[in-house]
């Protein structure tokens, strides 16, 4: 299966102008559209990704990198199920750790265990069963959700960055969600001796930002060649997490659907 590209909705997107975004994402091609979940962004992530719900039909859906800190998975289990159902299937999950730095700021304990606690409590819920957990960071007593359960799964991605986010992954997860590295490409041949699972990776695409995450790639040339190298490396999914509406209109081109508007302002038209 070719690799697939997708594109992480910009943090820093004003709220007015995420559906513009969203409507875009699906024009161009792009395979899913990523919607962070960080204490930055001017919007809350599961409102954001409702409003790319509404506003597209065909684009797949993903919400995360989230965390079960701010993030109880009984919540996350509830607010995933309904999504699932109103998109008609179109959502898949990411969990993480989490910022640790703001986690340390809002004095919230950081488990070892919680992550795949959470995905465990979720996996039962979302399929509809009554759950219980007595685990290190979560106590879950016989919890059944009132919440339709989802006709299709929802997949639950494991953010993945150094060996014991790979090894968790390879254990619990669908899939995996990790970020460029020089070595990277070597992690994951060799997890995927382990236990094949589809892996994404996020690429950061900045052309005038230079405070839009740290070492974003500055051109469209140096992100084909990113792209060339994952795609070689056998990476199901590249995720371009871009800074602005130029940004996007540049990376769509990776899709050869880039169409100047006749304002000659893009995908924007703006």
């Amino acid at each position: 299966m070719p690799t697939r590209i997708s594109a992480e909705l910009s943090h820093i997107c004003p709220l007015e102008e995420i559906t513009a975004h969203a409507a875009a994402l699906e024009a161009c091609g792009f395979y899913r559209a990523w919607v962070p979940d960080t204490l930055v962004s001017p919007w809350e992530a599961w409102l954001a990704a409702s409003l790319v719900m509404q506003t597209t039909t065909s684009v797949q859906i993903g919400l995360g990198v989230t965390n079960p800190y701010t993030r109880h998975p009984v919540v996350m289990a509830q607010m995933a199920a309904t999504m699932q159902n109103a998109s008609s299937g179109r959502l898949a999950l990411s969990i993480g750790k989490g910022n640790g730095r703001f986690l340390d700021k809002a004095g919230v304990v950081q488990h070892p265990t919680a992550v795949e606690e959470c995905v465990t409590v979720m996996r039962g819920l979302l399929a509809g069963e009554r759950t219980s957990l007595m685990g290190t960071a979560f106590h879950i007593d016989a919890m059944l959700l009132r919440t339709r359960p989802p006709a299709t799964p929802v997949p639950i991605f494991l953010a993945a960055i150094g060996p014991s986010g790979w090894e968790m992954a390879l254990r619990v997860a669908d899939g995996i969600v990790t970020v460029w590295s020089d070595t990277v490409v070597e992690t994951r041949r060799q997890a995927m001796l382990q236990r094949p699972l589809p892996t994404a990776i996020l690429l950061p695409f900045a052309q005038s930002r230079t405070d839009f995450f740290s070492r974003p790639l500055t051109s469209l040339a140096a992100l084909q060649e990113r792209v060339a190298t994952l795609e070689a490396a056998g990476f199901d999914e590249i995720i371009v997490a871009y800074a602005d509406m130029a940004d996007l209109e540049v990376a769509a081109r990776l899709l050869d659907c880039f169409t100047p508007s006749p304002s000659g302002r893009g995908l924007s038209g703006g």
